[in-house]
């Protein structure tokens, strides 16, 4: 029997009454309770909030004080060596920048090395972790690790409670060796502070749990731990090397009370509000029914609108049962996967895409976690196709298994443009130096190569200007026109000098170019450069050993060619005159020859300096061998006599500097130069012509007594001439018997005849009688005075020879001059045994005289050839002695039998005192030595008187004969014989 609403209100109606009374109670219980439910929720959540404030200040505290200590760290791990006083400088920058950053320390292995600050800090230093038993297993973990380790908070050793931040550091480049690490000490309270831990803690409850990092591990360090084992909110705070955990729960604990509860508990209240309750829910009901319907219109709609935008959407989109089978699929997923809807539909997700989506299906369905893989196919034509896969697991509130999601997106172009980015990596990572910089030449970027050239790291060019680079080898003007041809031309290559970071200046090649944007604006510069410097250094030496002398480091014949055919044009260009000056010392090779090669080279270096000095900046000083400069002096004068005398002053100027002592270590050295001038201009006349002429002025001042100088003219072509035409007619002079001896008498003390030098004469016949001093160094220059030498020799043997028979001359001793050339030929003392031997003369009657040139050069081997003629028999005579360098000690050594005094000594005597000091010596050191002394050049009978009462026991001189031929010396030898036998029989007259 149907029994309608109403009815039972009327049949029942307490009972309805009672129903409605306890229905409306229930409602408000279950209103109560979500009340309470929600109080709750809003006290979690405000304590979620408290926390995560505190969490992000704790978190980030540390974070801030631990980078700033990487700072360190970091130059540490660059720097093993770093000093102490470099350590304080930069932990006084970090700490300045850290306020909670109580200490830092340096820890080289184990052992506390640097402590900054040091006041109130000092028991720190020396300080081994590994004594510590609490803190030595963080230090110990840090180790194993290789991680950062926080330890604390902890008492410290230095007073107070701080926790200690330990970052290990390895080696920059073997990241294996460990070197130590940096400890940074934060202090506990002001950290908790700065986080606003205390005020926290007067408005929840709040425990801190962690100790030494190990988060729900480790001990608790604030707060009561007892929350942790409650309902109370746990969040963590991740740290490196470790973390914390922190739990909450308001004062008091949780309170859900509210009004509600009070409601209930009074009957009253509920009664009055039954009647209400019990029309509000009815209202509630049907408005409840009109919304579901709305909702349900809309989620209709909404599906299906999903499906066509999972449709539409360029990614694949499948939905698979828990046991994969495939029952969805868009029209992307049929694309990207490769097979059309209906075949997906017959296949299983672990059947489409293998392992290891294979591999989810065997896990349990509650441990299940999404995956995601990439992988590739074949495409349309061959072309490879990369394919990203996001496979989630969905889970009921139970969380059983109802179905996967996957999503497939194509991840080629991707895939590409990180290929890319990997290919362009590996170039920016070249062996050139590249470096990009903003339209303003900030750099924003530079590679590994930058650093090992220029010494910056990439942190400290980055955000500064190109500038920083600048050598400030090249003027405002360089780098102008470099910006005018890259604004112009959007690109620009060359050399320039740069600077490192420690100072040091080296060339690079350098090209940059200027990247555009779509606008057509400059964006970026891109200069790539390569350190040219020792190529440079080659390039420099190369060019220093071609054309510089390496002793003077002077222009040398290659360099000085180069300019003077250079200064040539620019003289006829501009119709100036220059000049040539040809430099050749004096008495270089006796400097040489007697004080070494090292003393040479260095008057050769002074004598370039003071040359140098004495001219312009644009002309130059050349050595082109030897002891010889050459100076071209550019652009002197239009008119040719006012260039003439300007090249005279500097010529001049020269000669003066050269005429001075130079200090050489230990020597006065006093030098002289000869000086040739040669003026060009607009002539055509050729180099060789001009450096010809110059040496020819130069040798006329040599043979004007030295230390001048002289300009070439016309006289000096035709003296060339002739000295060219002599030195041909001299080759064949031997052997045309042009060549005779003249004979000048030696005299003993009483006047007697005792012998004569034999002097070399050429009887030319078309120039007649020529003079020794004309022909005598060119035939030693040319090498002809050995076979000529060795004619004289040969002569006055067969001389001495013809006289054995003649009582009156078979006793006289003949004098033979000997050239240096011909004394060191290896082969002479064979000769003079030779020429004995052929001739049988006796050795004792000739007499050979040498020069102190001669002897002074090679002493050890001409004392030995000396001593080899001396066991023959041959005399030596030191001829012109007092002229040259004269050594005691050489002397003493030299198996000599005479000097002669130089005619230079005798001509003026008696009247001039220093000659006759110079005389009287020679004739001590003659005695001393047991010489005996000859003098020649005597020609008036006070000289010989002099010499006589000095002591001198022989003489030679117009006074008793010029030089003459053999014939008029016989006559003359023969005249005084007779002269004698007069004077002999006239005495005898007197005498009976």
């Amino acid at each position: 029997m149907d029994i309608s609403h109403t009815e039972l209100s009327h049949k029942y109606p307490k009972l309805y009454a009672l129903g409605a009374a306890l229905i409306v109670f229930f409602v408000l219980w279950a209103i109560d309770g979500n009340e309470r439910e929600l109080a709750i929720q809003k006290q979690r959540v405000d304590v979620v909030e408290k926390l995560a404030v505190l969490r992000a200040k704790l978190g980030t505290g540390m974070t801030s004080n631990i980078s700033a200590a990487r700072v360190l760290a970091v130059t540490f791990a660059t720097n093993p060596q770093l000093s102490e006083q470099e350590f304080k400088v930069l932990a006084a920058e970090v700490a300045n920048g850290n306020p909670s950053i109580r200490n830092l320390v340096l820890v080289k292995d184990t052992i506390a090395s640097y402590v900054y600050p040091y006041k109130d800090n000092e028991k720190v230093v020396g300080m081994d972790y590994r004594k510590l038993p609490k803190q030595w297993p963080v230090y110990q973990r840090m180790m194993e690790e290789k991680t950062i380790q926080i330890a604390g908070p902890l008492n410290l050793v230095q007073g107070g409670t701080g926790l200690v931040v330990r970052i290990p550091v390895y080696q920059h480049e073997d990241h294996d060796l460990f070197l130590g690490s940096i400890a940074m000490v934060v202090n506990y309270e002001p950290l908790l502070e700065q986080a606003g831990v205390a005020q926290m803690q007067k408005q929840i409850n709040l425990a801190i749990r962690g100790r030494d990092a190990k988060g729900s591990k480790g001990e608790v360090f604030l707060g009561d731990g007892s929350l942790f084992a409650g309902d109370s909110i746990i969040q963590p705070i991740l740290l490196p090397g470790g973390s914390w955990k922190l739990a909450a729960q308001p004062i008091g604990g949780w309170q859900g009370a509210t009004r509600l509860s009070r409601f209930i508990e009074v009957f009253g209240v509920i009664l009055c509000l039954m009647a209400w309750q019990i029309s509000y829910q009815s209202i509630l009901r049907k408005r409840q029914r009109e919304i579901n319907a709305r909702e349900l219109k809309e989620s209709e709609a909404l599906l299906r609108l999903r499906n066509e935008a999972l449709s539409a959407t360029s990614q694949g989109v499948m939905i698979a049962s828990a046991d994969g089978q495939i029952n969805y699929v868009n029209q992307a997923a049929c694309h990207l996967s490769g097979f059309n809807q209906q075949s997906l539909y017959e296949k299983k997700l672990g059947e489409l895409f293998a392992e290891p989506v294979a591999a989810l299906f065997k896990q349990n369905n509650r441990r299940q976690s999404p995956l995601q893989m990439e992988y590739s196919r074949a495409g349309d034509a061959g072309k490879l196709l990369w394919l990203e896969l996001l496979l989630t697991p969905v889970h009921d509130q139970d969380g059983q298994l109802q179905q996967y999601v996957a999503l497939l997106r194509d991840i080629t172009e991707k895939k590409l443009a990180d290929k890319e980015l990997e290919i362009a990596a590996m170039a920016f990572e070249t062996e050139e130096g590249i470096i990009i910089t903003d339209a303003d030449l900030m750099i924003v970027r530079v590679n590994r190569a930058f650093t090992r050239i220029t010494g910056y790291e990439a942190s400290e060019a980055i955000g500064l200007s190109t500038r920083l680079l600048q050598s400030g080898r090249h003027d405002e003007g360089f780098y102008k026109q470099m910006w005018e041809d890259i604004l112009k031309f959007h690109h620009w290559q060359g050399e320039l000098w740069n600077r490192r970071k420690n100072g040091e200046i080296y060339s690079e090649r350098l090209v940059i170019s200027a990247v555009l944007g779509k606008d057509g604006r400059v964006s970026n510069y891109v200069g790539s450069f390569n350190d040219i410097t020792e190529h440079k250094a080659s390039e420099e030496k190369i060019h220093q050993l071609a054309f510089f002398d390496p002793l003077t480091s002077l222009p040398n014949r290659r360099l000085l060619l180069d300019r003077l055919a250079r200064a040539l044009s620019m003289s006829r260009r501009h119709q100036r005159h220059g000049a040539i000056l040809m430099i050749d010392l004096d008495n270089f090779k006796t400097l040489n020859d007697t004080q070494g090669h090292n003393m040479g080279d260095m008057l050769l270096t002074q004598i370039g300096k003071l040359i140098h000095a004495c001219v312009r900046a644009d002309d130059t000083v050349s050595r082109t061998g030897g002891d010889e400069f050459v100076v071209v002096l550019e652009g002197l004068h239009s008119d040719i006599t006012h260039a003439a005398s300007l090249a005279e002053s500097i010529a001049e100027k020269i000669r003066q500097a050269l005429n001075q002592t130079i200090h050489l270590g230990h020597l006065e050295y006093d030098s002289s130069g000869s000086i040739g001038i040669t003026i060009f201009g607009i002539d055509n006349i050729g180099i060789d012509e001009l450096l010809r002429r110059a040496d020819m002025a130069m040798y006329q001042a040599k043979a004007l007594g030295k230390n001048s100088l002289r300009f070439f003219d016309p006289s000096m072509q035709a003296a060339l001439e002739s000295r060219t035409a002599i030195e041909t007619d001299l080759r064949h002079a031997l052997s045309n018997q042009q060549l005779i001896l003249h004979y000048q008498l030696q005299v003993s003390a009483l006047g007697d005849p005792i012998g004569a030098e034999v002097l070399l004469r050429w009887q030319h016949p078309v120039r007649g009688l020529v003079s020794p001093l004309d022909f005598i160094p060119l035939a030693e220059e040319t090498g002809l005075i050995l076979p000529i030498g060795l004619w004289v020799l040969e002569t006055a043997c067969r001389q001495i020879a013809q006289w054995a028979s003649d009582s009156s001359k078979c006793a006289m001793q003949l004098a033979v001059n000997v050239s240096a050339r011909q004394f060191r030929h290896a082969g002479f003392v064979d000769d003079v045994k030779r020429i004995l031997l052929e001739t049988g003369v006796n050795p004792v009657l000739l007499k050979l005289e040498l020069t102190e040139s001669v002897v002074l050069e090679d002493v050890a081997t001409v004392i030995e050839k000396m001593h080899a003629l001396k066991t023959l028999g041959i005399g030596f005579s030191m001829d012109d002695f007092g002229t040259g360098y004269s050594s005691l000690s050489y002397l003493q050594r030299l198996p000599l039998n005479q000097l002669k005094i130089d005619r230079t000594f005798v001509q003026n005597l008696p009247d001039d005192l220093n000659n006759a000091n110079i005389v009287r010596t020679i004739i001590s050191l003659g005695a001393s030595l047991d010489l005996n002394v000859i003098a020649e050049g005597v020609e008036t009978e006070q000289q010989r008187e002099f010499l006589l009462q000095s002591g001198c026991q022989a003489f030679q001189g117009y006074l008793f004969c010029k030089p003459v031929s053999i014939a008029q010396f016989e006559l003359l030898i023969a005249g005084k014989n007779d002269l004698s036998k007069a004077d002999s029989l006239k005495l005898k007259t007197q005498v009976s």
